[in-house]
């Protein structure tokens, strides 16, 4: 059948209004500010389109930054204020209908003018910092390098910066024009600290092995800076470094997995991921102490304010809104709308190597409804327990679900963490299976399941149905990953770099297993259907 008869049916369906009612719940995504102001940005679909608004604590309400129709998606950094909070100017990446290929706007919300400032794109823009309002930093990567760039109001564009390795998060001291970032993947990650004045004097924090997506933070007022970094302990701690001596101060364990932001002098403010929920808390530098979770619920996305910290409150049945810590009181900035009827269930089993795997099962009111194993991206990422409508439409369109956080996926340590590496499609797929094999038993089913994921989650999905082609009744592929030679030099350098840390090497160092782990070698055993 044809695409536009698949859609076509499905918007005339019973299913298009019941899942559509999941989109209709306002998202709040990659929050974004700083502790100079009060007010903070953020993308939502409020009108059904990815915009940017921004939070007005004046009024208490949002108010759109990008009207129309065109999607404003910058990756989740790649927007950002100034540290004036006088000035009204946002710095917002965009690109053209998903390409992934970001120029740079200004928008001036006191007089509605949007003005784009590059003269052509910059590939994927992770962050951006403001210098002046002339000047800017942009962090990112292009098809062929991975860079920090100094970019002025007239489009020009000066490298600081470039890296073969890729760079996983970043922060800006604006008083001491400090650029601090995370380069490198496992052991081997470092913080660079790069001032813009002399970008040739380059130095290197005193710890090794950052975990990825996981930015430093500074303080500019007494010069701090904190990172997370993987302990030998095979745990996570918070190092606390003299910014710019880069002399160790201290390290703290963290309850959990995550990553912090400076409040004040002595506190912290984090969100920490453990057994697949992100909770936010406070740290005393003083005492060492964490708070217990300021909310019992999943803070998706957060930024620190003058005012405090800021998060996206949300569950896999309750759907997104803000809430806010004032004066040591947690409040709601936005109304929680109803919960859905479902509720997800922790679950823990045993794995093909006696390993203990984390997962969510979400079951439907139907009780003898099919399975359906759904796979998350990344892979270092997972399925936690937070709103996610793709998820919740399979609930609703009665199917059990679960939702296994497989050997790679981040917020199980470090050791979990990198099990996958130079082993996709190995172990983590042998993880899939046993996850299908424990929701049957639960649920007491002898059906077959379905797989469903997008990109890496796509990716297992595909090669589930032709590794294992008996154990499954079909599934749903998202942007997979389908030959990962070809796609090695096709796509940008984050990507290639993504691949030479995954498999150990390039295509020509190791041909044998990236021609094995790719899902085209093996479709001649594909039986069930696919939908790609």
């Amino acid at each position: 059948m044809e695409q536009v008869q698949l859609v076509r049916d499905f918007r005339t369906s019973e299913c298009y209004d019941m899942v559509s009612s999941l989109y209709s719940h306002p998202l709040y995504l990659g929050l974004a500010g700083n502790r100079y102001r009060t007010d903070f940005i953020y993308v939502s679909n409020q009108t059904g389109v990815p915009l940017l608004y921004r939070w007005d604590p004046v009024t208490n309400k949002s108010h759109l930054l990008t009207p129309g129709e065109e999607t404003v998606f910058p990756i989740f950094g790649g927007m950002a204020l100034p540290y004036d909070p006088s000035s009204p100017k946002v710095a917002f990446a965009k690109d053209k209908a998903g390409d992934l290929n970001y120029n740079i706007y200004i928008v001036d919300y006191s007089q509605n003018k949007i003005e784009r400032i590059t003269k052509d794109p910059l590939g994927q823009v992770l962050h951006i910092f403001w210098v002046t309002d002339d000047k800017w930093i942009v962090v990112g990567h292009d098809m062929k390098t991975i860079y920090v760039r100094f970019l002025e109001a007239n489009g020009t564009i000066h490298d600081l910066y470039t890296t073969d390795l890729q760079i996983t998060g970043a922060s800006y001291d604006h008083q001491r024009g400090l650029v601090a970032f995370s380069v490198g993947r496992g052991q081997d990650a470092r913080v660079v600290v790069l001032p813009i004045s002399n970008p040739s004097d380059v130095h290197l924090a005193p710890d090794q092995g950052m975990p990825p997506y996981n930015p430093p933070a500074v303080y500019s007022e007494k010069g701090l800076l904190a990172y997370t970094v993987d302990a030998q302990s095979g745990s996570q701690e918070i190092a606390i470094v003299s910014f710019p001596a880069l002399e160790t101060v201290k390290h703290i364990p963290i309850p959990g997995t995550g990553y912090v932001d400076w409040l004040d002098e002595n506190h912290l403010f984090g969100i920490i991921l453990k057994e697949g929920r992100l909770a936010p808390l406070t740290l005393d530098l003083r005492s060492e102490k964490w708070s217990e979770p300021l909310a019992d619920i999943s803070a998706l996305f957060s930024t620190v304010t003058r005012d405090g910290p800021v998060w996206t409150a949300n569950s896999i049945s309750q759907p997104p809104f803000l809430q806010a810590l004032r004066n040591d009181k947690v409040v709601n900035l936005t109304k929680p709308t109803q919960e859905a009827s479902f509720h997800a269930q922790s679950q823990w089993y045993t794995s093909f190597d006696g390993r203990k795997i984390h997962g969510w099962l979400v079951k439907s009111p139907i009780p003898d409804a099919k399975l359906v194993v759904y796979l998350h991206g990344g892979p270092t990422a997972l399925q936690g327990d937070w709103w996610y409508p793709e998820l919740s439409a399979l609930v609703l369109g009665g199917f059990h679900v679960f939702a296994p956080n497989f050997r790679g996926s981040d917020g199980y340590g470090a050791e979990f963490r990198d099990l996958n590496i130079g082993d996709l499609g190995g172990g983590d797929l042998e993880d899939v299976q046993y996850a299908a094999k424990h929701a049957q038993q639960v649920l007491g089913l002898k059906s077959k399941p379905a797989a469903v994921g997008g990109s890496y989650g796509g990716y297992l999905t595909l090669m589930a149905l032709m590794i294992h082609p008996d154990d499954w009744a079909g599934g749903v592929a998202i942007a997979p990953p389908t030959d990962y030679v070809d796609e090695y030099y096709a796509d940008d350098a984050h990507y290639r770099t993504w691949c030479t840390h995954f498999f150990g090497g390039t295509p020509e160092e190791k041909k044998e297993l990236y021609r094995d782990r790719s899902p085209i070698t093996h479709l001649d055993k594909l039986k069930a259907s696919v939908l790609i």
